[in-house]
């Protein structure tokens, strides 16, 4: 399973086979974050999280609160929590739908869990050796 984690977004996306991903929903960022996650994993039979960081905040205070975020999503699943830069993501997200012929509207409302399956597929190749 994996996370594109926003202030007001957070988008998810999923692989049952382990090579190819696929986006699957959006959740508000509002309430008990972490117990929704921690949730939808079980509800997944998710084995590993990929939680998407912006390169931006991997050098900055940013950072803390995406390894906040892994650690307690950690602590409350039992599952390994990979942090994966998800330099633009939303980019090649956004040029997917635009393809697809997806509406502006649509592609707005889905864009958060593209950008998921873009990070998941990033990281299904390099486990798989299939990237530089």
């Amino acid at each position: 399973m994996a996370i594109d984690y926003g202030a007001r977004r957070v988008g998810i996306a999923v692989s049952d086979s382990g090579t190819i991903a696929t986006p699957h929903s959006v959740l508000r960022n509002e309430g008990d974050l972490v117990e929704k996650l921690a949730a939808l994993a079980g509800e997944l039979g998710a084995e590993t999280i990929v939680l998407g960081i912006p390169r931006r905040a991997a050098s900055s205070a940013g950072e803390e609160k995406f390894r906040d975020l892994a650690e307690r999503l950690r602590q409350k699943t039992c599952k390994p929590v990979v942090l994966w830069d998800e330099a633009l993501t939303t980019v090649a997200a956004a040029e997917r739908l635009r393809a697809s012929g997806r509406s502006r509207r649509d592609a707005q409302r889905e864009i958060d869990m593209h950008a998921a399956a873009v990070i998941l597929q990033s990281y299904l190749d390099h486990a798989a050796g299939r990237s530089s």
